[in-house]
């Protein structure tokens, strides 16, 4: 008899429930792992269309400016866009329309965790590839292919720009691995939800391949436009798999809701992309070397996945100045001494955290 089925809490989201919790109480906590990023709502006036239901697909108009400012890499002449309540909801729709019961998914890692509880709701098996921090957390062909040969996982699923690591696959890689696809029959995910978090514009900009019918990319308006409330994402769907996805995800969901749409069009049109992080970025990777820690240079996102010699050690040093972190086992078992450092918020704040940190760990 099967068992019901059970999901731990999201670690990402508890930070922040911890941190309202604390603040209820007249306490401060400060998270070294997660974001802490303005918003533009106050620019997004609501009309009285916002409460209509919009095509299952999503509203045109938004469908037609995500091709060219969203998904301005990839040639979208084999693939339609579809709008979905978030990525998350784009992640499951995906798995619903090409996986059977118990297919497995190969999730190379460091990951982010959610990648794991979306393929137990959707009835697969998640497997484990870990990358190493010896070869920059580059995934290696090779390794896919035995995985594979091992496993015969229906689809490979990863972030780019990656998360927690802040590496780029390039448009080599990518393409070699759409070739592996093809010659085994597995499908592709791309995750690109910080492609405006870019720091190495030129390894970006080739950080495509020709559309083929076995990828799927999945974009989202949460970080990249400062909307995580609003809970909308994008979708490349190869064009013979548009109907299914956009079936599934409107029996679950009817449409992305109209708010939410009309919040992306607007910012697309006012170009309300996320600000500048490179000053953040600079500090950040100064306070990592002069602490001495192990790290590989991040290209995008808003994260840093150093190591240090006793995390368990570090994150109780971490707490008593009331900073909370996430240990990199999160993001994959073989990372215990990892953790995710996230320079996602104003400099005033990072320094903060910066300076109470250096006090604890080097008495200064």
């Amino acid at each position: 008899m099967k068992t019901a089925m059970k999901l731990r809490r999201s670690p990402t989201l508890e930070i922040g429930e911890k941190i309202k919790a604390a603040k209820s109480e007249n306490k401060k906590l400060f998270s070294l792992s997660t974001p802490s990023l303005p918003n533009y709502i106050g620019e997004l006036k609501t009309d009285k269309s916002w409460g209509k239901l919009t095509p299952a697909a999503g509203l045109p108009e938004l469908i037609e400016r995500t091709e060219t400012e969203i998904f301005e890499n990839w040639n979208c002449s084999n693939h339609k866009v579809v709008i979905s309540a978030g990525a998350k909801s784009a992640l499951f729709t995906i798995l619903k329309c090409i996986t059977n019961s118990q297919d497995r998914v190969l999730i190379p890692s460091p990951c982010w965790p959610s990648y794991i509880d979306i393929c137990t709701v959707a009835d697969c098996l998640a497997i484990e590839m870990p990358t190493r921090f010896s070869n920059n957390f580059c995934m290696e062909l090779e390794e896919i292919q035995s995985a594979y040969l091992e496993n015969q996982f229906k689809v490979i699923v990863f972030s780019n720009p990656n998360n927690p690591t802040g590496v780029i696959y390039d448009g080599e890689f990518l393409q070699a691995l759409d070739e592996l696809a093809q010659n085994y029959g597995f499908y592709i995910i791309i995750d690109q939800s910080f492609s405006k978090v870019i720091f190495d514009f030129e390894k970006w900009q080739s950080s495509y391949f020709i559309n083929s019918d076995k990828v799927f990319i999945v974009d989202s308006f949460s970080k990249n436009y400062l909307l995580q409330g609003a809970r909308v994402a994008a979708t490349l769907v190869p064009s013979d798999m548009e109907e299914n996805f956009i079936n599934i995800h409107q029996t679950i969901l009817s449409s992305a809701p109209a708010p939410a749409q009309i919040m992306a069009l607007k910012a697309l049109e006012k170009n309300l992309v996320i600000p500048s992080l490179h000053h953040q970025r600079e500090k950040t990777q100064a306070f990592i070397t002069a602490q001495k820690w192990d790290f590989i240079q991040q290209t995008g996102s808003f994260y840093f996945f150093p190591r240090v010699d006793d995390f368990k050690n570090f994150e109780e040093k971490a707490l008593s100045e009331n900073i909370l972190v996430l240990k990199g086992s999160i993001f994959g078992a073989e990372y215990s001494n990892h953790f995710r450092l996230c320079f996602a918020r104003p400099l005033l704040e990072l320094e903060t955290i910066f300076n109470r940190l250096d006090r604890i760990l080097n008495g200064r």
